[in-house]
């Protein structure tokens, strides 16, 4: 027979609080069992599973990767127009 875990040692092997324990039970993201309504335990092995399961692997941002730059594409040449300007040619168009 297997050697359930509490609660208690389940969170500290996760490196968890016991509220993220039954969060993540009610959640359904962790298997555990059922002794009857209020008594739950869980597997090592469910335990271990699930950190397998949050295992990643890290990936480069493409905005912070340095062989590639961005670079405009665009030939067009921008005017900066002031407010009051945009706003009289509004007044002018309306009339």
């Amino acid at each position: 027979m297997t050697d359930l875990l509490t609660s208690d040692q389940a969170a500290a092997l996760l490196h968890v609080s016991t509220r993220t324990l039954r969060q993540l039970r009610q959640n359904g993201l962790i298997r555990y069992i059922a002794i009857t309504d209020r008594k739950i335990l869980y597997r090592p092995e469910d335990c271990e599973d699930y950190i397998a399961s949050r295992a990643r692997k890290a990936s480069e941002c493409p905005s912070t990767n340095r062989r590639t730059r961005r670079t405009s594409t665009s030939t067009s040449s921008s005017t900066v127009v002031g407010f009051m300007a945009r706003q009289a040619a509004k007044q002018n168009g309306k009339r």
